[in-house]
């Protein structure tokens, strides 16, 4: 089934710069969504989505009620929501298996939705920018391929990405407006937001796109209401030694798609990254014991608490 925008069905392989002139009225749209105060969303009921990771939830969920995901500069993040049942996906698109992306979003809301006729699937776009490698566009384009070859019928509702999601600040440098979103899961609100607490295992979950990881993105169970890591194998990057050698200058300017729009703190994740994979070479053996995932709970302060 095709992608729909305002009851238009979209032509497959559409491209941004296509995009953009046809459907010129997600400009103002992404203007108002500019427009609204960052909030600051603390842990309790939060899931944070990292880069190249899925997770959603219902309404009826009480451990989880706030999806959110940031520090997206050239990468987009995606909210799903059908209409009916308010079941809702989030996923942080960095270019890589984006179709199968997006069918774990649908997954994720279909296996929490009783009746899909009871409404209709909704899409929410937020991020990349007028970056000069164009890396932006690469990700928005494969987005707009998957939607318009998904065997479902999706409309599109919100299009704040890389053309519509540009500023010019610095000397007139491009930078994104919007780094990271949040959803209200039971209204559906969507809001620029950022996150002090992004949840356990950072560096092994940055681990997994640092190193080309495609395995288990989904990332919290909604019926066990558990935050599940893993398994999933990674291989050492080349030279990691040299890396790890590097001064925070060269860490943005080697290790990012947009050195001088990362926001502050990207150095540091880097190399807390880098040190994790210096560590823990081989995963399946010495993280993800016999094979099972690390499991988390919510406590009653928002903390996620390890499963033994």
């Amino acid at each position: 089934m095709p992608l729909f925008i305002q009851e238009l069905e979209v032509k497959p392989e559409m491209s941004i710069e296509n995009f953009i002139k046809k459907f010129s009225h997600f400009k103002e749209s992404s203007r108002q969504l500019q427009q609204q105060q960052i909030r600051v969303v603390g842990p309790k009921h939060l899931l944070y989505i990292g880069q190249r990771e899925v997770g959603g939830t219902c309404p009826t969920d009480k451990t989880v009620s706030v999806l959110g995901s940031e520090d997206a500069t050239t990468c987009h993040i995606a909210v799903m929501r059908h209409t009916g049942s308010g079941a809702t996906s989030m996923i942080h698109f960095d270019g890589c298996s984006t179709a199968q992306g997006l069918e774990a979003m649908i997954t994720i809301v279909s296996n929490l939705t009783q009746n899909m006729s009871s409404g209709r699937l909704e899409l929410h776009l937020v991020g990349g920018f007028l970056d000069d490698q164009l890396n932006s566009h690469t990700v928005s384009n494969k987005i707009l391929k998957a939607l318009c070859e998904c065997q479902h019928e999706i409309h599109l509702v919100t299009a704040c990405i890389t053309h519509f999601n540009t500023v010019y600040k610095h000397h007139n440098k491009p930078f994104p407006a919007i780094y990271g979103v949040a959803v209200n899961i039971e209204t559906g609100e969507i809001f620029p937001a950022t996150f002090p607490d992004k949840g356990p295992d950072l560096a092994l979950r940055s681990a997994r796109h640092f190193t080309g990881g495609k395995d288990n993105i989904i990332i919290y169970d909604p019926h066990m209401h558990e935050l599940t890591i893993g398994p999933f194998d990674y291989s050492g990057m080349p030279n990691l030694d040299f890396f790890l050698s590097l001064t925070n200058r060269d860490i943005r300017k080697f290790l990012s798609t947009s050195p001088d729009q990362e926001p502050e703190g990207f150095e540091d994740n880097v190399r807390t990254t880098l040190k994790w994979l210096n560590d823990f070479p081989e995963p399946l053996k010495s993280v993800f014991k016999n094979g099972a995932p690390r499991r988390y709970v919510k406590d009653p302060f928002g903390a996620w608490i390890a499963v033994e």
